[in-house]
């Protein structure tokens, strides 16, 4: 900074009403969330991540959070919430952002209906659970990503294989397991 610049001296009395504009201070400082408020923060980022686990691999951007204050929904990405939590942590305020062009609502998941289904997960006992992990189809051995809920190559739901291997990992015999699947009404699969 320059050397006569008036931040970095102290102001005098009477001096601020010399310049148009310098009445007010140039930057407001931070102030820091109460306990309350910090924990609540906190709480909101563990949520965060929560959701993100559960709905990312299904396609999900981020959430949607109805505005109290305007009465608009606003749409989150999970970076930019996450970064601008963080950034309340550190300096009291919350960080603006450009809300996203257009967004299509279905590609956002509402924050309260995401924290109840998070919570709900938690309740069964299901809370960090990693999905089944499927590499090729049992149908046709077509490759799978992570997050196909069908094989592209010959349609089928591949929820039924990602159900029949966590039977087997908590212990029910293959045959057992396949017989339960048959009977639920599922189809067949080597």
């Amino acid at each position: 900074m320059a050397e006569d610049d008036p931040i970095d001296e102290p102001e005098e009395e009477g001096l601020a009403d010399d310049a148009p504009g310098d009445s007010e201070p140039e930057e407001e400082f931070a102030r820091p969330l109460d306990p309350e408020e910090r924990e609540s923060v906190e709480a909101d980022l563990e949520d965060l991540e929560a959701m993100k686990s559960v709905f990312e691999p299904q396609g999900a951007k981020g959430v949607v959070i109805a505005c109290t204050e305007c009465g608009s929904n606003h749409f989150y990405g999970w970076e930019l919430l996450k970064e601008s939590l963080e950034h309340m942590l550190e300096t009291g305020e919350p960080r603006m952002h450009e809300p996203p062009y257009e967004p299509r609502e279905d590609d956002y998941v509402v924050w309260d209906y995401g924290k109840g289904y998070v919570d709900a997960l938690a309740d069964a006992g299901l809370e960090g659970a990693e999905p089944v992990d499927l590499s090729t189809c049992a149908w046709c051995d077509g490759t799978l990503e992570p997050h196909f809920a069908f094989c592209p190559q010959c349609g089928r739901q591949v929820a039924v294989i990602r159900l029949y291997r966590e039977l087997l990992g908590r212990g029910i015999e293959d045959k057992e397991a396949r017989t339960l699947l048959f009977r639920a009404g599922f189809e067949p699969f080597t």
